[in-house]
């Protein structure tokens, strides 16, 4: 299978670090081999180092340095967002913040779930080795 993340112009990345950690942004421009110019329709044009950047499989249309009115129709028409989210990628990035934002009452109902569960699958297993094989004597 192919490489197919390449760093060009309408290219859809990932922040990877920093405060604008796990936001959308699309590449507008290239400045050099360390620095692109990304923007997206509810953030603000900046420059961000590639080290910063995980770049992504999806690709939007447009041109270079492209305004606001023709991002937000090129995302809306590749339907970036939702393709992201949908992915593996956007599921386990869900997952990791949902569990996050978990409180210390929801991780106890959790453990008490999990216990419970165990306790069954336990009690089935140990019923299957009796009935199973007997002792010899």
């Amino acid at each position: 299978m192919p490489f197919k993340r390449y760093v060009e112009i309408g290219r859809v990345a990932l922040i990877n670090y920093g405060p604008e950690f796990g936001k959308l942004v699309v590449i507008t421009d290239v400045i050099d081999q360390n620095r692109a110019l990304v923007d997206f329709p509810e953030q603000e044009r900046r420059v961000v180092n590639f080290k910063r950047l995980a770049i992504t499989d999806f690709k939007v249309d447009i041109k270079r340095h492209a305004v606001k009115k023709d991002l937000k129709k090129a995302l809306a028409d590749a339907d970036v967002v939702a393709k992201f989210a949908a992915s593996s990628w956007g599921q386990k990035l869900a997952k990791q913040a949902a569990k996050a934002a978990t409180s210390d009452f929801d991780r106890y109902k959790a453990t008490v779930v999990k216990a419970k569960k165990a306790r069954a699958v336990r009690k089935v297993l140990n019923g299957l080795k009796k009935t199973a094989a007997p002792k010899k004597k």
